[in-house]
């Protein structure tokens, strides 16, 4: 029990510290000038119109059957650069449509060679409805197959209207406070999990076999919460286009997040040795251990949703 206890404080302290520092530091800087310019390309229809301002623009449609769009294609950018692209967004009475995305969108599309890659992360914000003025960051890393990116505000197939102001994109980096704070984190939680894991594993009359599957699942765990983001959206990007490229129908119905099935079945994998190696006495502590792991990597990967005054620029 009192290791019970302990396990349960630094838990509490860990998460604690962890939403402080992703709440307080920013997470990156400028790593280079801005890429937008003053040059926009437009699609409208009668029943639409896009009014330029002083510091954005304002898309207005009365038309459900048409996408009204402003966007600007920008210069290659080497693979691997992480992009920020953030504006102040306002919706008007914005009714969707009959698709998912047929709404008020802000977009970072990536293109290769032969289409534009909707698989790959590209919606900065997507609004139904009135939403009063509110910025939105939106992080992207450019693909290696990309060869060109295209910044996009569109009523797409929906109708009401769109504001948007003060849009920048810029190439960003990790601050050194942010990569230093994260190593120090990721560490702690690292000692907090084996500490959980051990001593699951001195249960008495369990199985070398159920062992074994534990600490291999537990350092499958492990390894998807330290492995970086640029690498670990690169390795769901090329399984993502070998999928999609065995065949149509594959690719249409394959909708999920990689990433998120493999979270499930390793938890689900992790919580089912756990159930056969703990007895019914130990549930609670069998409980405190799946919600705990699963809170834990979670928070450990968490980036910080508002930027600090060294993002605004």
């Amino acid at each position: 029990m009192p290791l019970f206890k302990t396990q349960y404080l630094l838990f509490i302290f860990l998460a604690v510290t962890t939403i402080a520092s992703h709440t307080w530091i920013a997470q990156y800087e400028p790593d280079g000038s801005e890429l937008l310019t003053d040059h926009w390309k437009y699609k409208t229809s009668e029943n639409s119109q896009i009014n330029l301002t002083s510091t954005g623009f304002n898309l207005i449609s009365n038309d459900a059957t048409t996408i009204t769009s402003i966007y600007q294609d920008i210069p290659t950018v080497a693979p691997g650069t992480i992009l920020l692209l953030s504006a102040d967004v306002k919706s008007n009475d914005v009714l969707a449509g009959e698709k998912p995305w047929n709404q008020a969108r802000l977009l970072l599309l990536q293109i290769d060679k032969k289409k534009e890659r909707w698989d790959l992360p590209s919606v900065v914000v997507s609004l139904t409805g009135t939403h009063d003025w509110e910025n939105y960051p939106g992080i992207f890393t450019v693909s290696h197959e990309t060869q060109s990116i295209r910044a996009i505000a569109q009523l797409s197939q929906a109708t009401g209207s769109l504001q948007v102001n003060n849009i920048q994109l810029y190439p960003v980096r990790e601050t050194q406070l942010f990569a230093t704070i994260r190593n120090i984190m990721l560490s702690a939680w690292s000692v907090f999990f084996l500490l959980l894991i051990g001593s699951c594993l001195i249960s008495k009359k369990q199985s070398i076999f159920l062992r074994l599957l534990l600490v291999c699942a537990f350092i499958s765990i492990l390894a998807g919460t330290t492995l970086p983001g640029k690498l670990k959206n690169q390795v769901s990007d090329e399984v993502k286009t070998h999928i999609h490229t065995q065949s149509e129908q594959t690719k249409n119905t394959m909708t999920w997040d990689l990433s998120k099935i493999w979270h499930f079945c390793l938890f689900f994998l992790f919580g089912l040795i756990l159930c056969l190696m703990m007895t019914q006495e130990r549930l609670s502590r069998m409980i405190f251990a799946i919600l705990s792991l699963a809170a834990g990597t979670e928070l450990a990967q968490k980036r910080p949703r508002k930027f600090g005054q060294s993002d605004k620029w």
